[in-house]
């Protein structure tokens, strides 16, 4: 009976020397600044800082697609290819402003119907390009020059009508509704913007 009182109190003083330390190194690591509200506050923040920096990583892309823009504009006006636009002016060409989404043309219709995409990070008001018309074989039939007063916000596709090419030869874009007896009268397109506002 004497040993088990002995034993019992063997394994008390174990329990009580292995609890005494465990809060001894609680004690340290709290002096050490490991269990300290600085801590808890700098983990919130850089949680905060990581959802910043991928919110921020489609504007970073928006920007880069921006300079690019802008280098190939520069790019031009070195080789002396526009002139720095005027106030009213058209603005100087840039081939990736302004790009053509679609076109259709049956071959009942007079006109086509064409999708210019804005390119750029402001409103386009006005599109002036020229309209190119091949066969399908790559040679060139016609071309056709506008000014077309459009509004396109930015990163957005807006859709207008032109005159169809040989719509009274029942000419029809290759994509779209082609004359049954005359295969032969289709064409493709080929889209060259000269300045837009």
């Amino acid at each position: 009976m004497q040993e088990e009182r002995y034993e019992r109190r063997g394994r008390t003083g174990t329990t009580v020397l292995v609890i005494l330390l465990i809060a001894a190194i609680v004690v340290l690591l709290w002096n050490k600044g490991v269990f300290s509200k600085e801590k808890a506050v700098r983990a919130t923040q850089d949680s905060s800082v990581v959802a910043e920096i991928s919110a921020t990583q489609q504007d970073w892309e928006a920007l880069q697609n921006e300079v690019a823009q802008l280098r190939e504009e520069v790019a031009q006006l070195k080789k002396g290819k526009t002139t720095a636009p005027e106030s009213t002016a058209p603005e100087a060409k840039s081939s990736g402003a302004i790009t053509l989404a679609n076109y259709s043309h049956d071959w009942v219709e007079s006109k086509a119907t064409v999708a210019f995409k804005n390119n750029t990070n402001r409103t386009i008001t006005s599109v002036t390009g020229r309209m190119i018309y091949y066969d399908m074989n790559g040679n060139m039939l016609d071309y056709q020059d506008f000014t077309k007063s459009i509004s396109i916000d930015p990163g957005m596709v807006k859709s207008c009508t032109l005159d169809g090419y040989g719509y009274k030869d029942n000419f029809a874009y290759y994509k779209s509704k082609i004359v049954f007896g005359d295969p032969d009268r289709k064409y493709k397109v080929e889209f060259q913007l000269k300045s837009y506002k």
